[in-house]
């Protein structure tokens, strides 16, 4: 027979301890010293990156720092009317402006093996700018040295500054009313039974056509 004071220290320590857990047995003893990683280097490193890409840059001049992106659309429904840089051109679009699929790297040119076009104006916007690139590169066959000056304009540095990706929106189509419009338009609902017929007629083709046929 345990005294009182045993039995409730018992039961509180069975209430603290819930379910089927391990018992805690840390192990405080190894010699965490030898294991330490310090970060004492940082800010010589930040100035150690900084001066190398100094060095990269001087060592790839004229070349400007970059390469060429094209311009996507957002992903999903609430973003795809904005436009960013994407990762690289397609196959599609080299082969349509004429530059090699293992030579673009080489002029400044970024290639994604991955990316498929899903609209004819987007293949068409890439293309116009992969030659306007190429219209405005300058081969040199040998290192200029000293200032670089190309038809009264300082060679860029970055491509992606040289060639922003700006959003262009399309120009507004105006169209002139006519009585038998203005007649159709004053009946209610007229507007939401127009976009509808639209919507369905590609839907309904099939159905038309074989109806069509039978009759």
């Amino acid at each position: 027979m345990l005294p009182g004071s045993v039995r409730l220290s018992l039961s509180a320590f069975a209430e603290m301890v819930k379910h089927n857990n391990v018992i805690p047995n840390s192990h405080f003893h190894k010699k965490w010293q030898r294991r330490v990683k310090t970060w004492f280097d940082q800010p010589a490193k930040k100035v150690a990156r900084r001066q190398h890409r100094k060095e990269l840059v001087a060592k790839a001049a004229p070349r400007p720092v970059g390469y060429l992106r094209p311009v996507v659309h957002c992903q999903t429904q609430r973003y795809n009317m904005r436009v960013r840089a994407g990762r690289g051109f397609t196959l599609a679009e080299l082969k349509a402006a004429g530059v090699a699929r293992n030579d673009a790297r080489s002029i400044g040119i970024a290639v994604d093996f991955r990316r498929r076009n899903k609209s004819q104006e987007a293949l068409d916007a890439n293309v116009a700018r992969l030659r306007t690139y190429l219209d405005k590169v300058v081969w040199n066959e040998k290192k200029p040295t000293g200032s670089i000056d190309v038809a009264g304009k300082a060679v860029v540095t970055s491509v992606s500054r040289a060639f922003p990706v700006v959003a262009t929106r399309p120009a507004a189509e105006f169209v002139t009313i006519t009585d038998a419009m203005g007649k159709s338009s004053s009946r209610k609902g007229f507007a939401y039974k127009a976009t509808r017929e639209l919507h369905n007629q590609p839907i309904l083709a099939g159905i038309r056509i074989s109806k069509a046929r039978e009759e």
